[in-house]
């Protein structure tokens, strides 16, 4: 079968994948490209929940499901003050996200896409291999392969991990590879229960384990709210485990004696200081997750994607040529990263702790700009010198004798 040749190939139309066709279809340097948007799935369920701060005036897709002006924050044994002004917290189902894209990009002519599974890719000739036959782009955005040990293997608990794994290598001992996992249920209750304008950010009121262990409550009416139970650790819990924390906190916190529940969601993403690779050989630009844009010490993924891809294609529209080096978070956030994952994994400070001394000496919307990697030199300064300084300064000599080993972020 011959090879069908395409200015760009998307190989897999997750958020990044589909992000990256919409930026390219609303432009005019685009108009005439020959784009091909692979995925193994047609984006039909809604499989996934992805939520972000913003302020009113940043750029966001119009398929915001639901907002909160207010948010809670329980540590281990008091509330915490929350106040997020000027931001406010949003929340994005996928499937709205997943019709909006398939819209927008039906009105560019030269965007086809194809459902097949993705079998290799080659980096050099930037030929894509498909159940469907071959694809070759002169460049090509991949987010569906990877051989990093990003993900667990699939199983009972986890049957369709979003990334395919080939020829994977070991685990560099020298970085961090923890998971954040979780299971969601939407319950709802026969009785107005739920105050639909204030979502519980985190609430540390479980027992730890020797982990980062948090519930997550977004309220979607008076009688309908999405709870779920957050681990930041090295593997996956027994699956009984997620259900019997959820039904605990809805009995010993939230005293809610009668409810159903509606829909289930379970996911994993990888919190790694491994260092992503955005080009390889000059034709397969990575993206997305295998890209490195879920940011490592949070998980947060949504507005950081539309970022990194509006100024990607900005550019790309003003020079003509394609810059992966904008993709890269800047070294120092990088770095500040590496040291709050060690400091997670080797348990230094608590997880409960480390996100209740934060949020407790510094307001919200400070601690929000640092994650957006938006903080002035002085306000990371202060978000560093929050939490306890001896784990942190033993973490950060660690990590340093990594770099100057070679082993960088």
């Amino acid at each position: 079968m011959q090879t069908q040749k395409f200015d760009v190939v998307i190989a897999g139309a997750g958020l990044a994948g589909l992000t990256l066709a919409m930026e390219m279809a609303e432009r005019p340097f685009f108009r005439h490209h020959k784009i091909l948007l692979i995925d193994r799935e047609e984006k039909v369920k809604n499989d996934r929940t992805w939520c972000f701060w913003a302020k009113d005036e940043e750029p966001i897709p119009p398929v915001i499901h639901k907002t909160w002006d207010n948010c809670r924050f329980f540590s281990h044994s008091d509330e915490i003050p929350m106040h997020i002004a000027p931001y406010r917290y949003h929340m994005v189902r996928g499937i709205d996200f997943y019709r909006h894209a398939a819209e927008r990009i039906s009105e560019h002519p030269g965007i086809q896409r194809l459902v097949a599974p993705i079998t290799s890719i080659e980096t050099s000739t930037g030929v894509v291999h498909t159940a469907q036959g071959s694809f070759q782009g002169n460049y090509v955005f991949n987010s569906a392969l990877t051989s990093l040990p990003l993900l667990p293997p699939a199983d009972a608990r986890f049957p369709e991990p979003p990334l395919s794994r080939i020829a994977e290598m070991p685990k560099d001992p020298h970085y961090t590879w923890m998971l954040q996992h979780f299971k969601g249920w939407v319950i709802e209750t026969p009785e107005p229960t739920f105050d639909t304008n204030t979502a519980t950010f985190m609430d540390y009121r479980l027992e730890q384990k020797g982990e980062t262990r948090f519930m997550y409550v977004l309220p979607l009416s008076s009688r309908r709210a999405l709870l779920e139970f957050t681990v930041f650790s090295n593997a996956l819990c027994p699956a009984d485990e997620y259900d019997r924390e959820i039904k605990g906190y809805i009995h010993n916190h939230l005293d809610i004696k009668e409810y159903t529940v509606a829909e289930t969601e379970f996911g994993v993403i990888p919190m790694t200081d491994f260092p992503a690779k955005p080009l390889i050989d000059g034709r397969v630009i990575s993206i997305g997750t295998v890209g490195g844009f879920v940011k490592p010490s949070s998980g947060y993924a949504f507005k950081r994607t539309q970022r990194k891809m509006r100024a990607f294609v900005d550019t790309w529209e003003k020079t003509g040529a394609p810059d992966p080096d904008l993709f890269s978070s800047p070294k120092s956030f990088r770095m500040l990263d590496s040291i709050m994952l060690r400091v997670l994994r080797e348990n230094l400070v608590p997880g409960d702790v480390l996100f209740s001394q934060l949020f407790r000496k510094l307001d919200a919307p400070h601690v929000f700009r640092f994650l957006d990697e938006d903080a002035t030199f002085a306000e990371t300064f202060r978000l560093v010198m929050a939490p306890p300084t001896l784990p942190f300064t033993k973490a950060a000599w660690r990590q340093a004798g990594n770099w100057i080993r070679g082993y960088s972020v």
